[in-house]
């Protein structure tokens, strides 16, 4: 009995708090897909595919226009699609918190860059822009030129094959990264614990999506009773663990010289070209010297470079590889240019051999455009303020559709075909109508370091080999994820020229 009056009352409150008690908000008014009493749209989305999900986003501005609200119980997310909308939330000084989907990072990352808001996040934003400076970048430049070699080793195995691009791509993303993150090269290291590392960094993003996109897994008492969430708390064991003890060695290293000093280093690279590599480490740990972070955070940083430089351009290169496959034409316009850079020298690019890859650049930067690797942003309000004539208010979430804005016709005419020529006509767009870094004060750090990665890569490539598709012209099923991914695999063929 008493059960079941406790019940009652919560049904009561329930009601009272979500039907009679709330204060009127001017989002309601916008649009929407048909609202049930007090649970609102949540029946719209439960047994609904991520594969679903995506295209359903792709149709509800086709039905209720460039702004409209789902609400789910109390929750309010408004939908934006207008690139002058975009620039106002993206710019917002202030509204720079993520949304609730970015809690499922947070046992992982835990207060790092990607995650962190407020005070928190503009102390780390001001300690890690340095670290991506022209000259560290340039430091860098040697690791993407032997990661892109061992690349082409390894595809020169594979000329009669349909390779699995994702498969080979995603590997050479993450050697990238652990070595300028971390200082490992953990494509040589066959250690137990460096294998379970790799292994479990891809894991804990599968484990994130199940969680973002099951609504009963969203509540930690019941996620982490599953098998999912018990395997999910190893894989974040084994990869705090190892980039700890990471971190520890490489401190050990920079406390047995007194002296050293990481700008010094880098301006010793530079001078005298020593094979000593820096990582994004060092500076974290020189930053730790002057007591600007402390080693959890240090840690946070390290596994937020290990996430947001891995699976991000992974995607990008795979989507720009099979772009290329099934573009015969672009393939010769990048290998001629790539001629006119190197000769017939078998020598790798340098610095200033990157800034002459124009074609390259546009043709990277039109690959993202047809495919962003993160196609929506959320952002939560945390201010009242104003987007055109409609007032926001603080507790509502807002989704900026990036995937719709870089596919506008009235943007971009013919906006389904692949054109890197978009990017090389000087024609003049909105500043926020190409954003697949995101933009404004929340921008993507490490824009300059994926460019360079990817450049490094595809003119190596293009290079050596002749890229064919295994079904010419074949569209991509897509589905909503941490990042932009197809549901099949994508197969090309690498033919040696």
């Amino acid at each position: 009995m008493i059960l079941q009056i406790g019940l009652a009352v919560l049904i009561a409150f329930l009601i009272w708090k979500f039907i009679f008690n709330e204060e009127e908000n001017p989002v309601d008014r916008l649009p929407g897909p048909p609202k049930w009493p007090v649970v609102g749209n949540a029946f719209n989305f439960i047994g609904v595919s991520n594969v679903d999900l995506f295209y359903r986003t792709l149709e509800y501005p086709k039905k209720y226009g460039h702004r409209y609200v789902i609400k789910v119980f109390n929750r309010r997310i408004l939908h934006i699609y207008d690139v002058e909308d975009i620039e106002i939330v993206l710019s917002h000084p202030r509204n720079v918190r993520k949304t609730k989907q970015y809690k499922f990072f947070q046992p992982w990352l835990r207060t790092g860059l990607l995650i962190a808001t407020g005070n928190k996040w503009h102390q780390r934003r001001k300690i890690l822009t340095p670290t991506f400076h022209f000259n560290i970048l340039k430091n860098f430049s040697k690791v993407f030129e032997e990661k892109s070699r061992d690349l082409v080793h390894r595809l020169k195995q594979k000329p009669e094959e349909y390779v699995d691009v994702l498969s080979v791509i995603s590997d050479f993303t993450l050697y990238n990264i652990c070595e300028t993150a971390m200082g490992i090269q953990l494509d040589y290291d066959n250690s137990k614990s460096s294998v379970e590392y790799k292994e479990s960094i891809k894991e804990i993003g599968n484990h994130i999506v199940n969680r973002i996109i099951t609504f009963w897994l969203q509540v930690d008492l019941f996620f982490y009773q599953t098998p999912l969430g018990k395997h999910y708390v190893k894989c974040l064991n084994k990869v705090h663990s190892f980039a700890d003890s990471v971190i520890m060695e490489r401190k050990k290293k920079m406390m047995s010289q007194e002296d050293y000093s990481v700008i010094q280093n880098l301006d010793d690279n530079a001078n005298n070209g020593t094979k000593k590599r820096l990582a994004l480490l060092d500076f974290l740990l020189e930053a730790e010297k002057k007591g600007e972070i402390d080693f959890e955070e240090i840690r946070d940083e390290v596994n937020t470079f290990m996430f947001a430089g891995h699976d991000t351009t992974a995607m990008a290169l795979t989507h720009c590889l099979m772009l290329l496959a099934n573009h015969e034409e672009v393939q010769e316009k990048i290998y001629e240019e790539c001629k006119t850079i190197f000769g017939d020298s078998d020598r790798t690019p340098s610095w200033s051999d990157l800034a002459e890859m124009k074609y390259i650049e546009a043709t990277i930067k039109e690959a993202l455009r047809l495919y962003p690797s993160v196609p929506f942003y959320g952002r939560k309000v945390t201010e009242d303020f104003m987007l055109g004539d409609l007032l926001v208010k603080k507790g509502v979430e807002i989704q900026l559709h990036i995937y719709d804005l870089h596919h506008r016709e009235d943007i971009y005419p013919d906006a389904e075909a692949f054109k890197p020529e978009r990017f090389l006509n000087g024609e003049v767009r909105h500043p926020y109508a190409y954003i697949p870094f995101s933009a404004g004060p929340r921008n993507c750090i490490g824009r300059r370091f994926a460019m360079q990665e990817m450049k490094c890569a595809l003119s190596e490539i293009c290079r050596h080999f002749r890229l064919v598709p295994k079904t010419k012209g074949a569209r991509l099923t897509l589905k909503a994820d941490i990042v932009l991914r197809s549901v099949n695999p994508i197969y090309v063929k690498f033919l040696p020229r």
